[in-house]
């Protein structure tokens, strides 16, 4: 008998109340077995076995000789207490035969039918399979301490990237706690400085307004005294003529508004918060585009990221500042000294192009204009098909592809503008020159379709 159905032997057998191997026992027709004293407890009165199953409740008799179910059938085989004994000779079975899969005792091992097979005690039956079991488990057991070890390696890792992230929340915190005290001492001395410069500017100028009301008042009186000598006959107009005129051709009083001492201190402040644009610039994520420069056939995004072309004009109010025919946009952070660096995502629509790098603040705006480094635009204009460089003359770019991603690099004071495919970090183009002014980001697109896109 095959060891699962030896398993199913021993689970069948139990009686259904005490879970034990059941004692003198009987069975109900739907098969459920029971100790005989389990179904029926002993009495003074002599008690008889109830109507109803008590596991399913089905009434029907149960049986007091020997048990009808083909499990209970086997109780012989397993005998008290789960000994394995033989179903046809009673005897206890030490036996396996290997070429059919069943135990046997002695008798059946002197058969006729298990003379030619392979036959062997259990225990050496069973050998080969508990070492392949152990074998097994001591392979289990290696990878679970391999695993436990791998668990405790990562985890000590994790610990201490999170103790390493906590320590850098920590400098962060402590950082800008720093800096907001710097910001904030560096605003109230600012603003300090500016307040006391307003107070001495009203100050001077009402010594200034002063003055020159005084002044005033003492031309009217001139103008009135002379308009009455011109009234006087000759006579009386040439006997003091020269002391006339020496009194009213003294040199002209011109008082300064502002004092020499006073401008200097202004000019002196605003050299020191002429670094904040570019402050600014560090700490909010970089550049983004001037509305006011907008041409009207540009659509900016909400946060000034974005500028897609479009031939619907829009609705902008007219200022100095802004593109009126060429379909292009500021920055609107500029530079005036240090290196600086962006980039943009390039899309083109169908027979589209762009036009990406920097230009003077003072560069014309208004009316037909050229893209070239003498109109102050240092740019390569991107297409299906011409690429170039605004030199003067342009210089033809041969580029395999328009490059989805343009890194723009100024350096102002080494005097070098450099456009890179930011994918390949290849070079597309230096300018060399020499700034003054005031130098911005510059923008130009144009067909439906194409949009230029500031990454950070």
């Amino acid at each position: 008998m095959p060891s699962t159905s030896l398993q199913i032997v021993h689970e069948e057998v139990c009686c259904s109340i005490c879970s034990g191997f059941p004692r003198d026992p009987v069975t109900y027709l739907c098969g459920h077995i029971f100790c005989r004293l389990c179904l029926i407890p002993p009495s003074p009165k002599g008690a008889h076995p109830p109507r109803l199953c008590p596991i399913c409740k089905e009434k029907k008799q149960p049986e007091a000789l020997q048990p009808q179910s083909w499990a209970t059938k086997n109780l012989k085989l397993l005998g008290h207490g789960g000994e394995t004994h033989c179903d046809e000779h009673g005897e206890k079975i030490y036996f396996f035969c290997e070429n059919d899969g069943e135990f046997l005792c002695v008798l059946c091992r002197e058969s006729s039918n298990h003379q030619a097979h392979a036959v062997v005690l259990l225990d050496e039956a069973t050998q080969p399979y508990r070492e392949r079991l152990k074998s097994r488990l001591e392979v289990l057991h290696e990878e679970k301490e391999e695993m436990e070890r791998m668990k405790s390696r990562e985890e000590q890792k994790l610990q201490v990237l999170l103790t390493q992230i906590e320590s850098k929340k920590q400098q962060v915190e402590e950082a800008f706690e720093q800096l907001q005290q710097i910001l904030e001492d560096q605003q109230r001395l600012l603003l300090d400085k500016l307040g006391e410069l307003k107070k001495e500017i009203w100050k001077e100028r009402d010594h200034y307004i002063d003055k020159v009301s005084e002044e005033i008042v003492q031309l009217d009186l001139h103008i009135k005294e002379l308009e009455g000598k011109c009234q006087q006959s000759a006579n009386e107009l040439l006997k003091d003529v020269k002391m006339t005129q020496n009194r009213y051709e003294k040199e002209r009083f011109s008082p300064e508004s502002i004092s020499p001492g006073l401008a200097r201190r202004i000019h002196d402040l605003h050299q020191k918060m002429r670094v904040l644009p570019e402050m600014m610039e560090k700490f909010s994520g970089g550049i983004t585009l001037d509305p006011q420069t907008a041409s009207w056939s540009l659509i900016l995004s909400t946060d000034r990221k974005s500028v897609r072309y479009t031939k619907q004009k829009q609705n902008l109010q007219e200022n100095p500042q802004r593109f009126d025919r060429l379909p292009a946009v500021l920055g609107a952070q500029g530079f005036s000294s240090g290196k600086h660096s962006w980039e943009i995502e390039v899309v083109l629509g169908d027979g589209g192009g762009c036009t990406v790098g920097v230009a003077r603040e003072d560069m014309k705006r208004k009316g037909d204009m050229g893209l070239s480094t003498e109109e102050g635009v240092w740019a390569v204009i991107f297409s299906y098909h011409q690429c170039w460089a605004s030199t003067c003359p342009g210089t033809d770019l041969q580029l395999n592809e328009i490059p989805h991603r343009v890194q723009v690099t100024l350096d102002y004071s080494g005097g070098h503008v450099t456009l890179s495919n930011a994918e390949t970090q290849t070079t597309i183009f230096t300018f060399l020159t020499s700034f003054s002014g005031k130098i911005f980001p510059f923008f130009a697109v144009w067909k439906k379709g194409s949009q230029l896109t500031l990454k950070t």
